[in-house]
């Protein structure tokens, strides 16, 4: 059954906003292409309801001509499986830009912020499945919905497997694109049988993902799983979340880790405490806004995070040794 999307995304900086695929709504409306989605809450299609708890979102796009929008920067509230049947795309994950094909399919874990389209669609047939974990952070173990008829062990392998890795895409073998081929086919299926069968098929792609995982040569990488490496992600969300009144208190439960270790790992990261960091990062943001745009001193401090525009001043001068309407006189003479 085709639907229309109506979503809301999690954006690269960790909150929930309007759904950046306005234009692929709007390709949906007008019948440019054939869409067939169910997922919970924000994620598009038909509501999931009771089936299937932990799918937060399944789905199948069919692009017959190459469009005008691409999917916008964003995260996930799980594991992402996205692969193509027919034609081929272009995906981007972090600073890497890969061409989704038969011969490919992309994985990506909830902190890894991805996008597809380079910048827009092009002629696909398209599949994806978003599955809970019970994971946001780096140094979360994983849990599996208990409906996956796969063995505690193959789970548990699954899960380091992706964990211990940071690559999304890899290359396909025959089983696995025989998989997704099924799964699109169960996705096109009368609507009273489909859920069920969705299930069934989602799981014979994690199923045959595991195989293709395990026949990489390469080591598992215990520091992607480490305490360092989620405050690594933080902070580099951390320039998108400068409004929030963050303390070193917040910042390290947003790690779920304790002041004191959250200061330590801050510090071999980033070469500075939480504080120094953040309020480098406000003060870099201020002046960016004060030399393009023409917000007041205020509106600036206020996105940069600060509690007045008169501590923003204070602080700005402190790193720049000039007032910020300085600044804002020098960038524009």
């Amino acid at each position: 059954m085709a639907t229309r999307v109506r979503a809301m995304f999690r954006g690269s900086d960790g909150s929930y906003r309007d759904d950046p695929t306005a234009p692929l709504r709007r390709a949906g409306a007008r019948g440019d292409i054939g869409l067939w989605a169910w997922g919970r809450e924000h994620y598009p299609g038909a509501p999931l309801s009771d089936a299937l708890p932990g799918l937060l979102s399944v789905g199948l796009w069919e692009v017959a001509a190459d469009q005008d929008w691409g999917l916008d920067w964003h995260l996930n509230e799980g594991v992402e499986v996205t692969f193509v049947t027919h034609g081929r795309v272009g995906v981007a994950c972090g600073d890497e830009q890969h061409e989704l094909s038969r011969a490919t399919v992309s994985v990506t874990r909830p902190w890894q912020r991805h996008r597809v389209g380079l910048p827009h669609v092009t002629a696909c047939t398209l599949g994806w499945f978003v599955v809970d974990v019970g994971a946001l952070r780096p140094n979360q173990e994983w849990s599996w919905p208990s409906w996956l008829p796969l063995t505690a062990g193959e789970l548990s392998r699954l899960s380091s497997l992706l964990r211990g890795r940071s690559r999304t895409v890899w290359k396909t073998s025959p089983e696995l694109v025989r998989a997704a081929e099924r799964l699109e086919t169960a996705m096109r299926g009368p609507h009273r049988h489909t859920l069920g069968r969705v299930g069934l098929r989602v799981s014979e792609v994690l199923l045959e993902l595991a195989d293709v995982l395990e026949g990489e040569d390469t080591e598992l990488d215990s520091y992607l799983t480490s305490a360092e490496r989620t405050v690594e992600v933080f902070l580099d969300t951390l320039g998108s979340r400068l409004d929030e009144p963050w303390t070193v208190t917040s910042m390290a439960q947003e790690c779920g880790l304790g002041r004191t270790r959250f200061i330590h790992h801050c510090r071999l990261v980033a070469n500075a405490s939480p504080v120094a960091y953040l309020t480098g990062l406000r003060v870099e943001r201020g002046l960016q806004l004060l030399t393009s745009t023409d917000l007041s001193v205020a509106d600036i401090a206020h996105r940069c995070g600060f509690s007045s525009s008169q501590y923003f001043a204070t602080v700005f001068r402190r790193h720049y040794d000039r007032t910020p309407l300085d600044a804002r006189r020098s960038a524009r003479s």
